[in-house]
């Protein structure tokens, strides 16, 4: 009987999610230098998604408990599973293709491997995937800068009237300090994926590299094998008021508990503020608010212009436009202008946040599975 190839069946696995693979066949060689066939094995025994014990993983592989363990950690330390730590025990749950990929790319070690998935990744990055799979979910949304809702310290020090959403509106969901006070018990921060794998491809830019925070389980699986380093909620805040200072939108992920990551986003590289240029809803949505700009005042300082992520903000003919369709509800606009010219508004409507990451990525895979369905079944 012929031994299956776990390479290929990983291949299979991943194509769920995101649709063919690009270059499969040297995506599939850069499995083969990554990582042992036989040490994929516990991989497929693991659901499709959530976690299981590693008791319960022990008993269904059959294994000696310590060749499992060398097998899990083989496998987390190149971003194929999640190991951590639960009330209930240690426990492991498979990685996407993207977050395997996002792991090797931080490796500092230049491989050949590290091209291949910095590659594939740019592909995503570029919006070049044929037959992606198709869901309707964004994986993350725009937070905005806080002080922009808030009215609490500002960036800049000239005092200025801001009119703010009522108290009512404003909700922990909406702040960044206050979602990571509140959801997490550890923080991780890593590099930017996206920003280093432009830079191997010979094509990134200055923003700075360590601008991705990683919570509690998700946090103590990078920690522990290498891709982030541990920091305090006061480290956290200094590193995110600088990514305000470089213009760079924070974009987490779409449900109000349970964060996992926290993405700090530039729109010369970074894959959520790219796909949101190219008028793709799928992979990030913008915040609850949007901006209002009181164009007579505006003085023509050309700063929120500058600092605007999607182009929405334009001087035709000596005038500020503004394109509000275009806005994400950032705030970098706000924190930009001296005059005090913008302001945020609480959106009229605005969709439906998933409360948990478990629930986030269940909607999402239910959509993803129709998506495959409806391909195959009425060649749409």
């Amino acid at each position: 009987m012929r031994q299956k190839d776990n390479y290929e069946v990983l291949c299979k696995f991943y194509e769920i999610m995101v649709g063919s693979i690009p270059d499969r066949d040297q995506f599939k060689d850069a499995l083969k230098m990554t990582i042992a066939e036989d040490a994929l094995s516990p991989l497929f025994m693991m659901p499709v998604s959530g976690n299981i014990s590693f008791s319960k993983l022990l008993k269904k592989s059959g294994m000696n408990e310590d060749d499992l363990m060398i097998r899990l950690q083989d496998l987390a330390s190149e971003g194929f599973v999640l190991l951590y730590e639960t009330d209930k025990g240690l426990v492991c749950e498979r990685g996407n293709p993207v977050f395997m990929a996002e792991q090797q790319v931080r490796k500092p070690e230049a491989t050949p491997q590290r091209k291949i998935y910095a590659k594939f990744f740019n592909r995503g990055i570029e919006g070049d995937f044929e037959e992606a799979i198709e869901t309707k979910t964004p994986y993350y949304r725009v937070l905005p800068v806080e002080q922009t809702i808030t009215g609490s310290s500002a960036l800049r020090t000239i005092d200025i009237d801001v009119t703010l959403p009522a108290p009512g509106e404003v909700l922990p969901i909406d702040i960044v300090t206050d979602l990571v006070k509140k959801e997490a018990t550890l923080i991780g921060v890593a590099n930017c994926f996206c920003r280093l794998t432009k830079r191997e491809l010979g094509d990134g830019c200055d923003h700075s590299l360590e601008t991705c925070f990683v919570f509690n389980e998700h946090a103590q699986s990078l920690i522990n094998y290498g891709s982030a380093r541990k920091i305090d909620f006061t480290d956290m805040v200094r590193i995110l008021r600088d990514c305000e200072k470089q213009g760079l939108v924070h974009n987490v992920d779409n449900c109000t508990k349970n964060i996992r990551s926290l993405c700090n986003c530039c729109q010369c590289c970074c894959v959520l503020l790219k796909s949101i240029n190219r008028g793709e809803d799928f992979a990030g949505s913008s915040s609850r608010y949007t901006v209002n700009s009181e164009i007579d005042t505006c003085k023509n300082c050309k700063n929120c212009i500058a600092l605007c992520p999607t182009g929405a903000r334009k001087l035709i003919n000596g005038k500020l436009k503004v394109d509000v369709g275009n806005c994400i509800g950032c705030g970098l606009c706000v924190t930009a202008c001296p005059e005090g010219v913008n302001t945020m508004m609480l959106k009229y409507k605005t969709a439906k946040i998933p409360t948990t990451f478990t629930k986030l990525y269940t909607k999402i895979g239910r959509e993803a599975l129709f998506s495959i369905i409806r391909k195959k079944v009425f060649r749409v």
